[in-house]
């Protein structure tokens, strides 16, 4: 199928994921008011890190399908919008570049895998749970309330997405046809963005402890 196309940098989008968007060039503007008259999807895409320009080199290949659920109209045909992330998809011709990006693509779904999923699913849920508690500790907000997906490649998707982690990376993920390797991925991304949280943690405790003790900025001899 035929699809408009929407690059944008730092932004990867999964399967599933609701992002908002702020609409103003006037070429996007036309796009999504489009897609909005005819009930159409376009397809958000991520320029490549250190891209000056947009350019057929410098689009990533596999994107995200993506449908307006909700707009907000401002002042000078601005939008802002919601969107949802429906099907991955690979680009293998573009057919329009002006007045916006067009591309000829295919839908695609992770490979049947015989391996099992379940206690990957566990680690990934544990660790993101772990993380997330940690996370709301350091910042002093309240422990948060959780709702996961039941399904193993949902919840890589969501994972993938919320994980603090570089685009290109993201994008690696997002490319991925096997739901147990993505899991994998995350459990190691998970696990090393634990240790640093951890290692946050002690040093805010050590910082609390010694302004406690009143020593902070005092100097120490050695006798």
């Amino acid at each position: 199928m035929e699809i408009p196309l929407f690059p944008l940098p730092n932004l990867v989008l999964f399967p599933g994921i609701i992002v908002p968007l702020h609409i103003f060039e006037e070429r996007y503007k036309l796009m999504i008011n489009g897609c909005i008259d005819r009930t159409e999807l376009f397809g958000l895409v991520l320029l490549r890190s250190g891209a000056s320009d947009e350019s057929e080199d410098a689009i990533h290949r596999v994107g995200v399908t993506a449908r307006v659920i909700e707009v907000e109209r401002l002042d000078d045909g601005r939008l802002n919008i919601l969107c949802e992330g429906e099907s991955r998809f690979r680009i293998y011709r573009f057919t329009q570049q002006m007045p916006f990006w067009k591309g000829a693509v295919d839908v695609f779904e992770d490979n049947n895998e015989h391996h099992p999923s379940e206690s990957l699913y566990d680690q990934v849920a544990e660790l993101y749970r772990s993380v997330a508690e940690l996370s709301a500790k350091l910042s002093g907000s309240e422990r948060p309330e959780l709702s996961l997906p039941e399904s193993p490649a949902a919840l890589s998707y969501m994972v993938s997405y919320i994980l603090d982690i570089d685009s290109e990376e993201k994008q690696r993920l997002l490319e991925m046809t096997s739901t147990v390797e993505r899991l994998r991925m995350l459990v190691a991304h998970l696990t090393d963005t634990l240790r640093k949280l951890e290692q946050q943690s002690v040093f805010k405790d050590v910082v609390a402890k010694v302004r406690g003790n009143g020593d902070l900025g005092k100097p120490h001899t050695g006798n």
